[in-house]
């Protein structure tokens, strides 16, 4: 859970970042397209003025004894802009005014009051709040008189950018809706995928601290014997060491257990890291066979009776055939293992479509239908009558006394061969299939049991 949240929590900051900054360049290339085209009207009005296009409906001005009147009612168009001129003296006072805004929207205060803000100000271009609106405002203005106040003599052109602004204001707010929006969908889009993502890993972490766990438990057990039967040769002194023979023989068993089951754990460690050896073509029924004569005199002195069905044809697979050889003998060990006296092994090779089949079947102790999908897990022990998976070879058959590695080991060695390894229950019987690619044929081996 803690490994989700953190997932989680830079999952949420990343997609916070890119939406943020995803939005602010739509906001801020919207912003300077529209910037640029209020400079533009600000300087295409006063050729406008210039050119009459203010006289059928300006407004003029005239400043006398310190008082400016406005004179005419212009008859506006309906899809004019607002705007208005002044011009101003070199003391920096107005003088007069061409605009496109009825008597009734502006005074003559108003006027004043936006030349001597934007005059104040001393910058080229700007904006200023007057009359209830924005207007920004572009100064062709000449130096000032001298006293500081800024730049004096020429004209100043206003604009009004209330529908720009308000545009803007309207982007911001819907870019804020839907940039909330979308947080909240990838927010729940990444909590469903960081809860599915985490499985495997958390899995693992699982599966890592079991192997711990059992790896720890499997070598406490030997030691603990070793560590009894050499207290046992201290407790008398004067004895030797033919008379101590049965601690020694017991100390030198478990010595052997624990070297086994070492190789087995360095053999799976190395397995994910080494490179794996060229897949050469092999014959499986004849690797099959081979082993098959390692075990005789075994189901011979258990009474087991062995049936092998070669395949007529024949069948030439792709792999490590040292390596598939001793998967092999896994599977009949396991199988020779948990058949009762006077049971049944089967072993048959055959093809299906790209693969080559090896099936190896035996009568006795079953497998559970909930412990089928852990069968192959490393230490994993399904129950007291199938308590190992026949790591440790042939030559302990009976003793049941491996470490539940030998069916991890086998399917590592199959799988690193593009093959697969199933096991199932069929009409009483455990039924362990290996499929191998076809000498030739290339790409990961699909399900053995399909057909």
């Amino acid at each position: 859970m803690l490994l989700k949240n953190s997932l989680l929590r830079v999952n949420i900051i990343l997609l916070s970042i890119v939406v943020i900054a995803s939005f602010a360049v739509i906001y801020f290339i919207t912003w300077q397209s529209l910037q640029s085209e209020i400079h533009a009207r600000l300087r295409a009005i006063p050729a406008s003025a210039i050119a009459g296009a203010f006289l059928s409906e300006q407004q003029i001005m005239i400043r006398q004894e310190d008082r400016i009147l406005v004179k005419g009612r212009p008859d506006l168009p309906v899809d004019y802009f607002k705007s208005f001129v002044i011009n101003v003296d070199g003391q920096g006072n107005p003088t007069s005014v061409s605009s496109r805004i009825s008597i009734e929207d502006m005074t003559e205060e108003d006027y004043i009051q936006a030349a001597a803000e934007a005059l104040v100000r001393d910058r080229e271009m700007g904006s200023i709040r007057i009359a209830g609106r924005n207007w920004n405002y572009l100064m062709n203005t000449g130096p000032g008189s001298g006293d500081g106040s800024g730049r004096r003599g020429g004209t100043i052109v206003f604009l009004d950018a209330g529908d720009i602004h308000q545009a803007l204001g309207r982007l911001l707010l819907s870019l804020i809706i839907v940039g909330f929006s979308v947080l909240v969908v990838l927010v729940l889009v990444s909590y469903y995928f960081a809860g599915r993502s985490i499985k495997p890993v958390a899995e693992s972490i699982r599966k890592q601290r079991q192997f711990i766990s059992d790896a720890s438990h499997e070598l406490k057990t030997p030691l603990a014997i070793i560590n009894s039967n050499a207290e046992a040769m201290m407790a008398d002194g004067s004895a030797t060491v033919a008379s101590q023979r049965k601690w020694l023989d017991r100390i030198e068993e478990e010595s052997d257990r624990m070297n086994k089951l070492i190789e087995s754990l360095l053999y799976l460690a190395k397995s994910e890291e080494d490179d794996h050896k060229e897949a050469l073509p092999m014959d499986l029924s004849a690797s099959a066979e081979m082993e098959i004569n390692r075990v005789e005199a075994i189901l011979f002195e258990r009474g087991i009776r062995l049936t092998f069905r070669r395949s007529r044809e024949e069948i030439v697979v792709r792999g490590d055939g040292e390596k598939i050889r001793q998967a092999i003998l896994i599977l009949l060990d396991n199988a020779v293992k948990y058949t009762d006296k006077g049971g049944e092994v089967i072993v048959e090779t055959g093809r299906r479509r790209s693969l080559g089949i090896l099936r190896i079947s035996n009568t006795g102790a079953g497998i559970s239908e909930e412990d089928l999908p852990r069968i192959f897990d490393r230490f994993y022990r399904a129950d007291r009558s199938r308590s190992s998976a026949g790591a440790q070879g042939v030559e302990q058959a009976g003793k049941r006394t491996g470490y539940g590695l030998g069916l991890s080991i086998a399917r590592n060695i199959v799988e690193r061969d593009r093959g697969r390894i199933d096991v199932s229950v069929d009409q009483g019987m455990t039924v362990f299939t290996i499929g191998l690619p076809l000498d030739g044929v290339r790409g990961r081996a699909t399900s053995p049991r399909s057909s």
